[in-house]
């Protein structure tokens, strides 16, 4: 079957030699512009500015990847038969087809060749398509391009197998005829657009925060270089968590702000500027908030939309956020002797869990190769204080009830006694009694709540250290991270001399 209002034909292939195709292959690098799922119906106008040059230009991952496919018929006489065109996209890892309607490889059995139609072209006449795969990857990316045409007549019922196959026929060297391959390699890099920073912090045994900072990566002496919007940022969260973003609220309204401050709101980034986005992450499902979120757990991964400036989108998934260690002092330490700032903890430390944790996976390691060297984090901590829903803020001079959690993870029962010593307290102190016997408490995982009450002396940002559990059958003594941070604000003053 033929028409001639098309420049290819599904028809016999002719007995002469075939024409040789011309291959044109170029990026599209706008394709919401005009994208088309079928080949077009007339010869493809290509001038030479528009013939793939030896870069594919700046590519970001997270960008879909789109192709200009096409091939011409230079001969005004000849046509070029059983034409085929296949194209494969390489990555660093991996390697993807890129299907089109240019692709039509000859039968490699009895039942395609039943269903098998030779694709032609006629003399003067061109055919094209558009291919696209999603990046993925960063790094080095080939587009592996095959032409193969000519050769015989792969319907010839009287042909076997073997004779048809693509390439020359290494049984039959005396064809006349062969099916000739051209194969095309473009070699191009794959860039990451934006460079995401996360810092987490705990929030408590079933809540993290999570502070993503997202820069446009792109250098910002290279005046080639263009800025690119932020459409959508997400936080996808591991299962039975949950993520909601946390904005900053602002009494203007929309149609009274300045051009400044809809600028920020924009999501735009110019090369070399950064955004910064908080997302509280927390235990959804019944058995995530039962364990609570223990460090090293995985949180999720931020997801980031961007847009260039000719529409062309991107995604991008930054790298798994997990939860990080607490606190304890062994790390301030260390941290203190490296120069770096103490953390501070926000709402609660997370330390009963990551010790249950701890001594759960420790239980479960069979192999010696498996065993840390660093002291498992139960042995350190075989019982564990935690505050329950501490304050934020204090007054100075004003006395706060604050319950605490006390858990034992060791495996026997223990005769325990609370202590807040007041020498290693500053700013925020013990008020009144600064100890408390809690009597005898369970093994693995037996609890019990009792209360201790602050006060502060001074305005300020502290820490409420000081905390120690003793044992008072054996006299071994716990040491316990700082419970908790808290913002000491000053009261309201009042003149006793004032007269009436």
């Amino acid at each position: 079957m033929s028409s001639s209002q098309h420049a290819y034909t599904y028809a016999e292939s002719v007995s002469v030699e075939s024409a040789v195709p011309m291959l044109k292959v170029m990026r599209i690098q706008s394709p919401e512009l005009g994208k088309t799922a079928i080949p077009s119906q007339t010869a493809p106008l290509l001038s030479s500015a528009l013939i793939l040059p030896d870069s594919f230009g700046v590519i970001h991952i997270g960008e879909t990847f789109t192709a200009y496919l096409g091939a011409l018929n230079v001969s005004s006489t000849a046509f070029v038969t059983n034409l085929s065109i296949s194209a494969m996209l390489q990555t660093p890892t991996r390697k993807f087809p890129m299907p089109s309607i240019l692709e039509n490889k000859p039968p490699s059995t009895h039942q395609e060749r039943k269903q098998y139609k030779p694709f032609n072209m006629k003399p003067h006449q061109g055919i094209d398509a558009i291919v696209s795969r999603p990046l993925e990857e960063t790094g080095q990316h080939i587009l592996r391009v095959e032409v193969s045409y000519g050769g015989p007549d792969p319907t010839n019922a009287s042909l076997k197998m073997d004779e048809i196959m693509d390439g020359p026929n290494p049984t039959s060297s005396d064809n006349e005829n062969p099916r000739k391959l051209l194969r095309k390699f473009y070699r191009f890099h794959v860039s990451s657009p934006l460079h995401i920073r996360e810092l987490t912090l705990r929030g408590g045994e079933s809540t993290c925060f999570v502070s993503l900072a997202v820069e446009n990566a792109a250098p910002i002496e290279n005046g080639s270089a263009s800025g690119l919007t932020i459409s959508q940022n997400d936080f996808q969260p591991y299962n039975g968590l949950s993520a909601h973003r946390i904005k900053t609220s602002s009494a203007t309204p929309q149609s009274q702000k300045s051009a400044v401050e809809l600028y920020d709101e924009a999501g735009r980034l110019n090369p070399g500027e950064s955004k910064r986005y908080l997302f509280e992450v927390k235990a959804a499902s019944e058995n995530a908030a039962l364990r609570g979120i223990a460090s090293g757990d995985e949180l999720g991964k931020a997801i980031v939309t961007w847009y260039k400036a000719m529409g062309e989108a991107g995604r991008i998934a930054s790298t798994f956020v997990y939860c990080p260690p607490s606190a304890v002092d062994d790390e301030i330490k260390e941290s203190s002797v490296h120069g770096k700032e103490s953390r501070f903890v926000v709402q609660g430390s997370g330390l009963s869990v990551d010790v249950a944790a701890s001594a759960a996976d420790r239980s479960a390691t069979h192999s010696p190769s498996e065993i840390s060297k660093i002291k498992p984090l139960d042995e350190r901590f075989p019982v564990t204080v935690e505050p329950i829903s501490p304050p934020s803020s204090m007054l100075v001079g004003e006395p706060v009830d604050i319950q605490v959690l006390i858990v034992n993870h060791s495996s026997k029962p223990l005769n325990l006694q609370l202590q807040m010593r007041l020498p290693l307290m500053k700013g925020v102190v013990v008020y009144g009694q600064s100890f408390k016997n809690l009597s005898m408490i369970q093994p693995n995982g037996g609890s019990i709540v009792s209360n201790i009450c602050l006060i502060a002396m001074v305005p300020g940002l502290f820490c409420v250290g000081g905390c120690y559990i003793v044992d008072l059958n054996s006299g071994m003594e716990i040491k316990q991270p700082n419970l908790l941070s808290v913002l000491v604000e000053a009261g309201e003053i009042i003149d006793d001399d004032s007269e009436v």
